[in-house]
């Protein structure tokens, strides 16, 4: 038996009549997408030349069927141009990424390392009527060649959902050729000399002077600052889906977990830019959207997984509705009706009000800054300062003392003279609070830094409702997140003894830019979406604005006197702080640091040895220094003195009932008169020492109290 090959190239030919008749004459189907969605073979010689021409870059329709126009070259320079006015606040794209030739013009060196873009930008996120349309495309084919012999999927290249995701990594491709400025080698499998190209790009990124190389190299792992992007796709009013033919399965409304971040007013960070973005789009009513699951899809800190099951529920439905002839025609048939109601759109024509036809797609643009950590060291010199807001409820019938500030991120007046009241009371709907303290470390460091350093913080990715108003008065995206090693109580001062500081007093000195103390609480800024980098010359200048001195020489204030207490006449001492900040806050050492300084914060804290002064009262009287001595001392053997604290009285409201054992590692007293003295003393993280004096009504065992035999009480405590 023969063979007939001229008749089988002659239903070969019928077939890829029929085929590229389907595409390009009744669905109106782009060149890109063909060339996507069809094996070549399947595709005239010429069309096929035309489908290698459009996978290069060549102009592609923007009014196709299926894509609905967003491979379309006119679309993506639109998509661009919303990531451009996104990237303005933050001082704009690296020129020298932007444009497709060489440097422009007037750039500087500065100018090019302002914004590094990180590997995983952009993420994209297409309409989910693209796979629809994909799947119906499908059903028009396979009953254009029913009775060939030839079944659909030796035609097409995959399943709906394996093009569809093609498509959109397509997209997501050409946008990072555009972000990269390396278009060229978009369609060729170079990834090796991309990644070599930005890694050059990078070398120069932080150039802060005395950093090490590792510390850089961490830096540039972790892409400390650098910019991201997010957009979502999403499809317009007058896109049809077809709803008469089959219905779709609704989208599950997934309970969101609520964060309780207190009543206080100071704002609370939360959310991210993906999720924030997807809010404002569905509360301004811009699109229609219909699978709100495929929004977030692409985006970090979502479920994989619960994304692509929902796409393919929808998908699934598609799928079993077409085993049916008669379903899978009508499909085909509303594929076909759908190229007519495609009219081209120019967007540029749209603007000047000259242009027709139907809008099909609208880019929407999330860029935000990825974090940067900053860390230092901080001195607390005042007895009326937290270390962050502090809010307590007060009595309803509590005059207002003030209007409070709740907002820690915000820009002050760091020049003015008049400090803010005590206490300032604030209502929160059914509760009312009291603010203690005149300021916090927080605030006096935080807007600074914000500012100074980081030229801002952005609000563009904060969510908000259709009116412009904040979701949550106390709720954002960016801000400036202050992290401390540990925390003293509100009338504790955190100040350097005049005599441990005297070793570090001349590296202060003979430092430059580069602070070398270790001494002072050890605290990480997290800076969420700033403007700018931080660069060294402005993080000087925000040492100083905090401090309040103009050269690095003023950092250390030497020589302030204590002078008469409010308890006791004793004579003058001395103590060391960071600047001259009126009220009390200084620091010192601000440089960037990676992450793990913030991971590590809370572990350094258990390791270390603390250093305390405290000013004691006894009700038992004691004539001379040795007497005193003799009490608590009892010879150098005494000590380490292990100590068991119950949790204190007044924080057990607050932490769970235990026995934490401690210790006393060395205890020096200092006689005033007969009844007051001074202690200073070394102990383990995580003491009591406020309970150590006092007892704690015998929960602290042996203590000051126990030892001396009397009723003991602290008046002031350092640290």
């Amino acid at each position: 038996m023969s063979s007939n090959p001229d008749g089988n190239d002659a239903g070969e030919s019928a077939i890829k009549s029929k085929i590229n008749f389907v595409l390009r004459e009744q669905c109106k189907v782009c060149e890109r997408c063909i060339h996507q969605i069809v094996h070549c073979r399947w595709i005239s010689a010429a069309a096929a030349t035309a489908a290698a021409a459009a996978a290069a870059d060549a102009p592609t329709c923007t009014s196709c069927t299926v894509c609905l126009g967003v491979q379309s070259d006119e679309f993506l320079d639109r998509t661009m141009d919303e990531i451009r006015s996104k990237f303005e606040i933050y001082g704009g794209l690296d020129a020298a990424q932007v444009d497709d030739d060489s440097t422009a013009e007037g750039i500087t060196d500065t100018d090019a390392k302002k914004n590094l873009i990180s590997k995983d930008a952009p993420t994209v996120a297409i309409p989910i009527h693209i796979a629809i349309r994909i799947q119906c495309l499908v059903y028009a084919i396979a009953d254009a060649i029913m009775g060939s012999g030839k079944p659909i999927h030796s035609i097409v290249r995959g399943n709906s959902s394996d093009i569809y995701t093609k498509m959109k990594d397509s997209v997501r491709n050409r946008l990072r050729a555009r972000l990269t400025k390396l278009g060229s080698l978009t369609n060729t499998n170079t990834n090796t000399g991309i990644n070599e190209t930005i890694q050059a790009r990078n070398n120069s990124y932080l150039c802060f002077e005395g950093l090490d190389s590792n510390l850089l190299s961490i830096l540039r792992k972790e892409e400390s600052g650098y910019m991201n992007c997010h957009m979502i796709i999403q499809a317009t009013m007058s896109v049809q889906l077809p709803t008469n033919i089959i219905t779709l399965p609704q989208s599950k409304q997934r309970s969101q977990r609520k964060r309780f971040r207190g009543n206080d007013p100071t704002f609370k960070q939360g959310g991210c830019p993906l999720e924030n973005l997807s809010a404002r789009l569905k509360a301004d009513l811009k699109c229609q959207v219909e699978d709100e699951s495929m929004l977030l899809k692409d985006g970090p800190k979502q479920s994989l997984n619960a994304s692509i099951s929902e796409k393919s529920v929808i998908l699934q439905v598609l799928d079993n509705l077409g085993r049916t002839t008669e379903k899978k025609k009508q499909l085909g048939e509303w594929i076909v009706s759908q190229s007519a109601c495609n009219n081209s759109f120019d967007h540029e024509e749209a603007k000047s009000g000259s242009g027709s036809g139907i809008e099909l797609c609208i880019p929407h643009v999330a860029a935000w800054r990825h974090a940067i950590y900053l860390k230092g060291r901080y001195t607390k010199a005042r007895r009326d300062v937290s270390q962050t807001p502090f809010y307590v409820p007060c009595d309803e019938n509590e005059k207002d003392k003030g209007n409070g500030n709740g907002d820690a991120n915000e820009n002050k007046n760091s020049n003015t003279k008049d400090e803010p009241n005590s206490s300032t009371t604030k209502d929160l709907g059914n509760s009312r609070l009291k603010k203690l303290g005149i300021t916090s470390i927080e605030e006096e460091i935080t807007p600074i830094v914000s500012s100074i350093a980081c030229g801002g913080i952005s609000k563009q990715n904060n969510e908000c409702k259709k009116d412009g108003n904040w979701r949550s008065a106390n709720v954002v995206y960016g801000m400036t997140k202050f992290h401390a090693s540990g925390r003293e109580d509100m009338n504790v001062r955190m100040v350097l003894p005049m005599d441990a500081f005297e070793a570090e007093k001349e590296s202060i000195q003979t430092s430059k830019g580069v602070q070398k103390t270790g001494s002072g609480r050890p605290f990480v800024l997290e800076i969420l979406d700033a403007m700018n980098m931080p660069e060294p010359c402005n993080l000087k200048k925000t040492v100083h604005e905090i401090n309040r001195v103009t050269s690095d020489s003023d950092i250390a204030s030497f020589g302030i006197s204590e002078g008469t207490g409010d308890w006791v006449e004793e004579p003058e001492r001395k103590h060391v702080q960071y600047g001259k900040n009126p009220k009390g806050v200084g620091i010192s050492g601000l440089t960037i640091c990676s992450s793990s300084s913030f991971k590590q914060l809370q572990n350094e804290t258990e390791d270390k040895v603390k250093f305390y002064g405290c000013l004691c009262w006894s009700e038992k009287a004691f004539a001379n220094q040795k007497s005193l001595e003799d009490m608590l001392v009892k010879g150098e053997s005494m000590y380490p003195l292990e100590i068991k604290q119950s949790t204190p009285l007044r924080v057990l409201h607050r932490r769970s009932a235990a026995v934490r054992v401690r210790h006393v590692l060395s205890m020096v007293p200092y006689r005033i008169n007969d009844h007051y003295f001074r202690l200073s003393m070394s102990t383990s993280a995580g003491t009591y020492v406020k309970e150590f004096c006092h007892g704690d009504c015998g929960r602290t065992s042996p203590s000051v109290s126990s030892l001396l035999g009397c009723k003991t009480d602290i008046l002031e405590l350092d640290c």
